[in-house]
């Protein structure tokens, strides 16, 4: 796995994160067991978990995973996130 952060995006700590290819179904059934079931957009053909610290969002193949983290995000919030994604720096 690995993590890019996204320079265009209006949060400065915005990253997307690769998952390796069978880690895919996984982590986002961590994420959905963690913050609930991801919202679907059909038209967009996108998927979304608005969580209370981080927007996740990804097309529906469900890699790369993009974070968005809220402005009450701590590094506690981080270290959560990247223990469910099983995710080192």
């Amino acid at each position: 796995m690995r993590r890019e952060k996204v320079p265009a995006c209006v949060h400065p700590e915005t990253y997307k994160y690769f998952l390796d290819r069978d880690a895919v179904i996984p982590t986002w059934q961590r994420l959905a067991a963690r913050w609930g079931e991801p919202r679907h957009n059909t038209s967009f053909r996108t998927m979304e978990i608005a969580a209370p610290r981080f927007t996740l969002r990804s097309t529906v193949l469900g890699n790369p995973i993009t974070v968005l983290r809220r402005r009450e995000c701590t590094a506690d919030d981080v270290a959560e996130l990247h223990a469910l994604l099983g995710y080192r720096e």
